[in-house]
């Protein structure tokens, strides 16, 4: 638990609940337009033919921007958390690595085969 959890994946985690709650938001206020909407629709103060635009504007003025928002915030901590995830790759350096005892059988094995 604490490799997923530890400080370099914080930020990521603290974006990701901020997009939780906004998608919570967003689902309220899109059941409360939808109330509102149904409730003006019966009380006959709106048509819903002719007035699609209406509609349309309220609802992502009210509700939709907000799904858009915890998209993009989501998105920033996807990306967040690859690039801090990349960034723990250690670097390669040009200098090979010394293993004595492979080294010193192979280099046995070819001053035998040079021999023969």
């Amino acid at each position: 638990m604490n490799k997923i959890l530890n400080k370099r994946n914080i930020p990521s985690f603290v974006l990701y609940a901020f997009a939780l709650l906004l998608v919570i938001y967003a689902v309220w206020a899109y059941s409360h337009c939808a109330d509102i909407i149904s409730q003006a629709k019966a009380a006959g103060q709106l048509a819903a033919s002719g007035n699609e635009y209406d509609i349309m504007s309220f609802y992502m003025g009210n509700c939709c921007q907000y799904f858009i928002y915890a998209l993009l915030l989501a998105a920033a901590g996807l990306v967040l958390q690859r690039k801090q995830s990349t960034t723990n790759i250690p670097e390669v350096t040009d200098a090979p690595i010394k293993n004595s005892e492979a080294d010193d059988e192979l280099d046995e094995l070819f001053n035998d085969a040079d021999d023969e």
